[in-house]
């Protein structure tokens, strides 16, 4: 494989958004995808982006998709890249794909000055031992709670 990765364009909203739900589809979560090719447009490609995305190739087919972006940790007072989603497609999963992704995404940290990249994963998904050979420990410390959209009324 010769993996080129470059970052996401406008133009590439409809392959983020067929990646988005492969992983869905992989992870038996395709109801849980309410995105669409034109929320991606909005949100990330404005004078305002709420995410980024980069795009791994292998001769000229797009290979792998992350998307993510940065918060910030009171504690470190520094940024912190959140990844949000890494999606690589099922044929080319164990092939270099992912960690190629990762280290475009360890210069972008490193470029920005974060203090970490910070990811969640399903207990389930097999990544996790990816994501642990590359050096990403769990903290077994936080738990992630949510409040869906839907439930803002009750405390609003």
């Amino acid at each position: 494989m010769n993996i080129q990765v470059r970052p996401g364009t406008i133009e590439d909203c409809d392959t983020i958004h067929a990646f988005i739900s492969e992983l869905a589809d992989y992870l038996d979560l395709k109801e849980k995808v309410q995105a669409t090719p034109a929320d991606l447009r909005r949100d990330g490609f404005g004078s305002n982006p709420k995410f980024y995305t980069i795009l791994a190739h292998d001769v000229g087919k797009t290979v792998g998709v992350a998307i993510y972006f940065f918060t910030y940790s009171s504690w470190a007072g520094r940024k912190v890249l959140n990844l949000h989603d890494i999606i690589v497609s099922k044929s080319n999963r164990r092939s270099g794909v992912g960690r190629h992704l990762l280290v475009h995404l360890a210069k972008e940290a490193k470029k920005n000055d974060c203090a970490r990249i910070d990811l969640e994963v399903r207990s389930y998904n097999e990544a996790r031992k990816f994501y642990e050979k590359l050096g990403f420990t769990q903290d077994h410390s936080n738990l992630i709670y949510e409040l869906n959209k839907a439930d803002f009324k009750k405390i609003a």
